[in-house]
């Protein structure tokens, strides 16, 4: 029933890539989590349990590696989504610049709607 697990929670690979010149919104900031929310952060009440929470999961130099996780969405199929935004910092602006972006999505009609993937949910 599709949904394949992913294997890599944090690995470049476990997500769809999304095309930055597609975004609606300004792609640098002096925080990182601001380009996080402002991008792709839910900017609506939402009724139910829903939660957001951003964590650092890399951070070598000037580059910083974001998870945006938003579970018990409004959506009968999505339970959750989650965002992997890679950031660079230029000295020059003083401002952090988005460079990459991936996604995946965790299903409520899976084999087990615990696990993460790239797969559209049933």
């Amino acid at each position: 029933m599709g949904c394949r697990p992913i294997n890599n929670p944090f690995g470049k690979e476990s997500y769809l890539p999304l095309n930055l010149a597609e975004l609606q919104g300004e792609l640098t900031a002096e925080k990182p989590e601001t380009i996080a929310l402002n991008l792709f952060g839910n900017q609506e009440p939402v009724e139910g349990n829903f939660s957001q929470e951003i964590e650092v999961i890399e951070q070598q130099g000037f580059e910083r590696t974001l998870m945006l996780t938003q579970m018990n969405l409004p959506d009968d199929s999505i339970k959750g989504r989650r965002y992997r935004l890679k950031f660079e910092f230029d000295q020059s602006t003083a401002k952090w610049r988005l460079t990459e972006a991936g996604s995946q999505q965790s299903c409520y009609r899976s084999d087990d709607p615990t696990h993460w993937t790239i797969e559209p949910c049933p």
